[in-house]
């Protein structure tokens, strides 16, 4: 049909810059570990060369500072753990006493 006329776009400047904001991807502490991963499976494959393991061994050391800076901490996570366990103890104590 070379006679029809070509369809106008009516979205907005405005419309567009929200719809490709929308459709932006998402990357998170999870992806940059398949990051770790993918690098330290690779290595053991011999996948580099001797002359460029400094490089990678580099680029995994930032990503791994990134992940370790980010991701909760072992210690955090254990207070948090004691601190749960000792309100159940005081909640156990408490009920016991008011009996």
């Amino acid at each position: 049909m070379p006679n029809r006329p070509k369809r106008k776009n009516n979205m907005s400047e405005e419309e567009k810059t929200n719809q490709t904001e929308a459709s932006a991807p998402d990357i998170n502490i999870g992806d940059f570990n398949a990051i770790l991963q993918i690098i330290d499976v690779a290595s053991t494959r011999g996948a580099w060369r001797a002359e460029e393991l400094t490089s990678v061994g580099a680029v995994r050391d930032r990503v791994a500072a990134f992940v370790n800076f980010h991701s909760p901490k072992k210690e955090e996570e254990e207070a948090q753990e004691d601190d749960v366990e000792t309100t159940a103890e005081s909640t156990e104590a408490t009920e016991e006493t008011s009996e």
